[in-house]
């Protein structure tokens, strides 16, 4: 099995060297017997993740998952609308449905 470690401010996996901006907060996180991960609080709290929180994982195929957290919009910010012609949902800080529904269709598959 390859290890990884930290050592500075790159990592250092397989003879490679990754570089990763002085921003960036990584993690080693080992899963359980379930396959299960605990993200770190600092990450919980600077994302608002909690149990009800959805995340999506994208695997690259080149051994990069990223996780991307969703955000629950709540009633006060997207309206029904119903006309003689359409019917849709209106987002009071500019979502635009299409892109919505592209996200849902690919999250689904």
């Amino acid at each position: 099995m390859d290890h990884c470690f930290l050592k500075g401010l790159s990592i250092v996996y397989n003879r490679n060297v990754y570089y990763l901006p002085l921003d960036t907060m990584a993690y080693t996180l080992i899963p359980s017997v379930k396959g299960q991960i605990t993200i770190p609080p600092e990450i919980r709290k600077k994302y608002c993740i909690d149990k009800e929180t959805p995340i999506v994982a994208e695997d690259s195929g080149k051994g990069v998952i990223t996780l991307k957290v969703m955000k629950m919009v709540g009633p006060d910010e997207v309206s029904y609308y119903e006309t003689a012609k359409e019917f849709g949902l209106a987002f009071k800080k500019g979502i635009d449905p299409k892109k919505l529904v592209d996200a849902i269709k690919k999250i689904d598959g």
